[in-house]
């Protein structure tokens, strides 16, 4: 067991295992402090594996510090935390909490990891992205940002992980993007247990706050695209050409491809 106590006073317990924890030691915490690098994890978990618990005890030990407020469950709330997190911090975030609903989220996560990756450097960042699948995010996010990949899973109440380096992570992308299976076998394995690196409590109050910011944000874009198909509905009644309504859009703030307006208007024509 380690035994963490950050500026907030509390001491927070769980355990790492030896092969684990020199690995944290060796090459994360090495590559941020000594060789002024940045380092992206990625941890993978179905639902009720424990990734969230597994992604915050690997933050709590690499930064004592880390807290709930570098705790992400947007997009919006990650780029933030980036660009106010102090040189050396950890930054997680959990696609977990949102992840029925949040596929444009982890979209944009992988794009940020690429448009921020000079703050990243800049400040020597341990970023860790918790999603239930690795499949999910884009290429250039598995290939060329992630050091490393943790797939965490629950069995008979014993939580494990498998680790795997850079190397091998993209290996595990490029053969098992179209069927979704990790194909890569590895020997980096153990168990964890153990609090939480962050608050429980907190971090389910709120976890709840964004489950209910994003079923509310989900309704407001299932209205619009409601009120924009209706639309589409009315050009096409006034000028009967998709080419036509299609170029009337398409200097819009907010211009959609000429297959998808197509494919709007064919529910209704």
């Amino acid at each position: 067991m380690v035994d963490i106590k950050g500026k907030d006073g509390i001491e927070y317990s769980f355990h790492i295992a030896k092969p684990l924890k020199k690995f944290l030691d060796e090459k994360v915490i090495k590559r941020i402090n000594t060789r002024d690098k940045d380092y992206v994890m990625l941890v993978s978990g179905y639902e009720g594996s424990g990734k969230s618990t597994f992604g915050s005890q690997m933050a709590k030990y690499v930064d004592p510090d880390f807290c709930l407020d570098r705790m992400c469950f947007s997009a919006e709330e990650f780029k933030k935390a980036i660009y106010d997190a102090a040189k050396g911090e950890c930054v997680v975030y959990d696609e977990a909490v949102t992840g029925m609903t949040a596929g444009g989220s982890i979209t944009k996560v992988g794009r940020l990891l690429k448009s921020l990756m000079m703050q990243m450097r800049q400040k020597n960042l341990f970023v860790i992205v918790v999603i239930p699948s690795v499949f999910e995010l884009n290429k250039y996010a598995v290939l060329h940002r992630a050091m490393s990949l943790f797939h965490v899973w629950e069995k008979k109440n014993r939580y494990c992980w498998v680790g795997y380096n850079k190397k091998d992570t993209k290996r595990i992308y490029i053969t098992g993007k179209k069927n979704n299976v990790i194909k890569v076998r590895s020997r980096f394995n153990g168990r964890f247990y153990g609090k939480m690196g962050i608050d429980i409590d907190e971090y389910k109050e709120k976890k709840a706050y964004a489950l209910e910011e994003e079923e509310e944000g989900q309704e407001r874009v299932d209205k619009f695209s409601r009120q924009r198909d209706f639309a589409f509905k009315l050009l096409w009644d006034i000028l009967k050409s998709k080419k036509k309504v299609f170029e009337l859009q398409e200097n819009s703030e907010y211009p959609i491809s000429y297959k998808r307006m197509a494919t709007i208007l064919g529910k209704q024509v």
